[in-house]
């Protein structure tokens, strides 16, 4: 229960509230996360109410800058929305309780990010073999088709993936 903006709990749930938050946050730093996001995730999902920002900031003594930059993280993979408090002008949020809903959007949204990024930088190295190919020697041209055909395969299997990640069920990403 919220008093004033605080939760009210005793002693023993407070320590399993707190240690289940630090190893959320240990599993999201070893994912390559902040660890910030997993325990701000982790006390919003443990918390039965709305929590606002300074209660995060008090509760997990980092800065209001990071819990903020990390809650508009959360809020863009669908793990958090902010709520309306009746009475109060402070902004609070809550947590998505699907958790699997969450990890499949940044799992989808975290390899197309990356999939996007190569294709960027096939298409540059594509250019540039182009460009040059047509003044190389006869060696460094097959050289050059070798690359082509190597560029190729990536792209093969971009597509791929692309098409495995149309294939995950729409209903469970919405």
């Amino acid at each position: 229960m919220l008093a004033k903006g605080k939760i009210m709990e005793s002693p023993e749930l407070e320590k399993i509230r707190d240690e289940f938050t630090e190893i959320a946050g240990q599993l999201s730093a070893r994912l390559g996360l902040s660890r910030t996001v997993g325990q701000l995730y982790a006390l919003l999902f443990l918390s039965d109410e709305p929590l606002c920002l300074d209660y995060m900031v008090e509760r997990l003594r980092v800065s209001k800058g990071s819990v903020s930059t990390n809650i508009r993280e959360l809020e863009k993979w669908g793990g958090v929305r902010k709520v309306w408090v009746k009475g109060s002008r402070k902004d609070f949020y809550e947590a998505n309780p699907d958790t699997l809903k969450i990890v499949i959007n940044r799992f989808k949204g975290g390899i197309q990010e990356r999939l996007n990024e190569m294709s960027e930088g096939i298409s540059r190295f594509e250019k540039v073999v182009s460009e040059i190919e047509s003044n190389l020697p006869v060696e460094e041209k097959k050289k050059a088709q070798f690359y082509r055909e190597k560029f190729r395969k990536v792209k093969k299997m971009q597509a791929l993936i692309n098409t495995f990640l149309k294939i995950i069920p729409k209903k469970i990403l919405l």
